[in-house]
């Protein structure tokens, strides 16, 4: 390792290490969680009224681990908090994170996501449902797994108000970690999208190529391939490839976790494919 490289990673861990210090340095704040780890309150949360949907709105379920949830590196708050909804147990919140319904306190991407679809004057609202779990590989979400259970329930209680028009995937690092065969990452991918339709779910789904997770990461695996043979382009479009999108300062030292200029590359992958194959 030559001294340039030696300095960018020291630069890199002195950073996150200011950034988690600047996080526990701050006033302790009430959060509760519910039987899945997911965030149900937390002090600061603004709540508004719920929107009517009309053909200008965005309802986005997100689904999928850590770099979907609550856990990276930089919190956001939105630009439009009569706009940009977290939507959560039958109410609705002013977007910042950490969004409600998913694992973790800290940063995320879908906020910044929400901001860039009501700037592009595409939409006018964009409800987000965040559901990301961290730390999950793809069997939990399968049919009779624990956490199909928990986004069908999610997606009866959201019924009564709201229609899903768009879908997130961000996930596969933990498959990556535990060799899952290309075969049974399509397998689970497939069940969960039955369980979707099952609930008269419609909506364009939009996943990542997202494997990476630690230093002996290698590119071509069973889980970067799965997801490419499962793009469709009909009801399953690419949304965002982490894998090569992100660069290592995009990283924390882990080399899996966002800092905040990953966060917002994502979220501008996403809100460019969103844009493209909306109607």
């Amino acid at each position: 390792m030559n001294d340039q490289n030696s300095r960018v990673i020291l630069m890199r861990s002195l950073l996150f290490v200011l950034i988690s210090l600047s996080i526990y340095s701050l006033p302790a704040t009430a959060a509760e969680f519910d039987s899945f780890g997911r965030l149900s309150s937390i002090d600061g949360k603004v709540e508004v009224a719920c929107p009517i949907q009309n053909k200008s709105t965005a309802v986005i379920l997100v689904m999928g681990q850590s770099l979907s949830a609550n856990q990276s590196s930089e919190k956001f708050s939105t630009k439009y908090p009569q706009s940009a909804i977290n939507y959560f147990n039958g109410k609705c919140y002013a977007a910042n994170s950490p969004l409600l319904g998913a694992t973790g306190e800290n940063g995320e991407f879908i906020t910044p996501l929400a901001d860039l679809l009501i700037a592009s004057k595409k939409y006018k609202t964009v409800i987000i449902v965040s559901s990301g779990i961290g730390g999950t590989a793809i069997n939990r979400w399968q049919a009779k797994g624990d956490l199909n259970m928990m986004v069908s329930k999610t997606l009866d209680q959201l019924s009564s108000t709201y229609k899903i028009t768009h879908i997130i995937w961000q996930q596969g690092e933990s498959d990556y970690l535990e060799s899952t065969t290309t075969s049974a990452y399509i397998d689970s991918f497939y069940s969960l999208s039955n369980t979707l339709i099952q609930t008269n779910i419609q909506a364009p789904v939009f996943i990542s190529i997202s494997s990476k997770c630690g230093p002996k990461w290698i590119s071509n695996n069973p889980i970067s391939t799965a997801q490419n043979l499962l793009i469709d382009n009909r009801k399953i479009f690419l949304g965002a490839n982490s894998d090569k999108l992100l660069d290592s300062e995009d990283r924390t030292p882990d080399e899996c976790h966002l800092m905040g200029s990953g966060q917002l590359k994502i979220a501008k992958s996403y809100s460019e494919a969103i844009l493209r194959h909306s109607k």
